[in-house]
């Protein structure tokens, strides 16, 4: 009797897979709110007969013995997040803090109402996971851990004791995004915040304008940094810095660290502005960013505009820092390797505030990105805090992704795409706490997660749950 004989049909699979996912989202669960799920995750291990832990953070972790016969085996975990990034509609009315979300079955997909994200970013993950054991599936000694606030940084997983990972030879994250994909290295992430207080001085004579350039694409810093979309930022800072005569009272542009941005404005006193530059500028971007608006209109004079010192320093800083591509990977083609993006430009209290997201799999690539910062930055009497999380380095040849790729080539005539990305998955954390452990992400299909829109196609879901059966089956050394 083959394994799919055994799991029912692959309508009873996708059933059970999707009836435990609603288990596990059936209380709120945005980043820094797991207290429910994290209880309703410990419920349904102690369903399992097993004897949940959770730490002071709200991680969650147990231990499940193998089956008779394969103790021997060495200890695999089963490891993902619980938070999910909980996107509302303008309007829905939804309150992320006390509504579950909607989850619908609709056209093929696994869906929400369109009021909310689906957080199948990980729960389906997770899920697929637990319902595949709680079948009795075969497997050696294995260890569920599952993680809060991964969306804010990977908190959760810099905080797991590393005696939650000790004894353990492998670690499957089910937070993998594409059914077919294993993933095997990821980047790290670090936020760096510069400020300066501001510096200004009375308005001069001349009317006040706010310049809008807004429509960009945006996107995400790490899935899209390398299409080449437009940084309002950097344009409009170009722009200004090429036209002293234009005072500058204020300027504001993006809207977070890892996003691309999507607009900037300023506001400038002088004579009316002649954005024919601008719009030239603009033009290398129609392809990557159609819906480019550029708006100029009159506004009250400000009290203040920034000093001529400030004015120069700060734009000079805006046009000279890198956003982009800063090297691709020559082991995974078309991947890159390290990446910068300047999310966010604007005036907040008394200072100004600039920051960064830098991507990078590998250590060196982090700090020569991060010493051209400081360089810049220092140089405009900038200063810095900083926050991140460690790289994951891809290897092709990784043990746990040959044994995924061949249970998957058994089961569907297919192979895996072996790959790295170019977003965090805890694993990086891992590596530092267990560096001996060979870890792999692989996930069942999600698309446009962390919107309104996310949804999972349901016909892959029973191709998921088998692959992770399948490798619980297959003797691991």
């Amino acid at each position: 009797m083959t394994l799919s004989d055994r799991l029912g049909s692959r309508a009873d699979i996708t059933a059970g897979v999707i009836t435990t996912f609603r288990t596990l989202s059936r209380h709120p669960h945005p980043s820094h709110h797991e207290e429910a799920v994290g209880q309703d995750y410990m419920e349904f291990l102690r369903g399992l007969g097993l004897s949940p832990v959770r730490d002071e953070a709200g991680n969650v972790m147990a231990d499940c013995p193998a089956t008779p016969g394969r103790e021997d085996e060495p200890l695999l975990i089963l490891q993902g997040h619980m938070d999910m990034v909980c996107a509302v509609a303008p309007g829905s009315g939804f309150d992320p803090l006390t509504d579950p979300v909607t989850i619908l079955e609709q056209d093929g997909y696994l869906c929400t109402d369109r009021r909310s994200s689906l957080g199948a970013d990980n729960n389906l993950g997770n899920a697929a996971a637990l319902w595949v054991v709680q079948q009795g599936v075969s497997h050696g000694p294995l260890r569920f851990l599952f993680t809060v606030g991964e969306e804010m940084g990977l908190e959760g997983a810099k905080v797991v004791d590393p005696a939650w990972l000790a004894g353990a030879a492998w670690l499957l994250n089910t937070d993998g995004f594409h059914l077919g994909r294993a993933i095997v290295g990821s980047a790290g992430g670090r936020r760096e915040c510069w400020t300066r207080a501001l510096d200004t001085c009375p308005t001069p004579e001349g009317e006040a304008w706010k310049i809008s350039l807004t429509g960009g694409t945006g996107g995400h810093s790490g899935d899209d940094i390398h299409l080449g979309r437009i940084n309002p930022i950097k344009v409009l800072a170009a722009y200004l810095k090429d036209r002293p005569a234009l005072a500058v009272a204020d300027f504001t542009g993006g809207s977070a660290f890892n996003a691309i941005p999507a607009g900037a404005e300023a506001v400038v006193v002088g004579q009316k502005p002649d954005l024919g530059a601008l719009e030239e500028a603009l033009l290398p971007f129609h392809a990557t960013d159609p819906n480019l608006k550029l708006d100029l209109s009159p506004v009250d004079r400000p009290e203040t505009v920034w000093t001529a010192d400030f004015r120069r320093e700060v734009l000079d800083l805006l046009t000279a820092l890198r956003h982009g591509v800063f090297a691709m990977d020559p082991q995974f083609p078309g991947v890159v390797r390290a990446s910068v993006n300047l999310g966010v430009a604007r005036r907040e209290e008394n200072t100004f505030a600039v920051r960064l997201f830098l991507r990078a799999a590998r250590q060196e690539d982090e700090g020569a990105m991060a010493a051209d910062n400081r360089r810049l930055a220092e140089q405009a009497g900038f200063s810095l805090t900083v926050t991140g999380y460690p790289g994951w380095p891809g290897d092709k040849n990784n043990p746990l992704a040959q044994v995924l790729d061949r249970v998957y080539r058994a089961q569907t005539g297919r192979g895996l795409e072996i790959n790295m990305v170019h977003v965090g998955l805890e694993p990086s954390v891992f590596r530092a706490k267990a560096p001996g452990l060979v870890m792999a992400s692989t996930g069942p299909d999600i698309m446009d997660a962390h919107s309104v829109d996310e949804r999972a196609p349901l016909a892959g879901l029973a191709d998921y749950a088998l692959l992770l059966a399948g490798l619980l089956e297959e003797p691991l050394s």
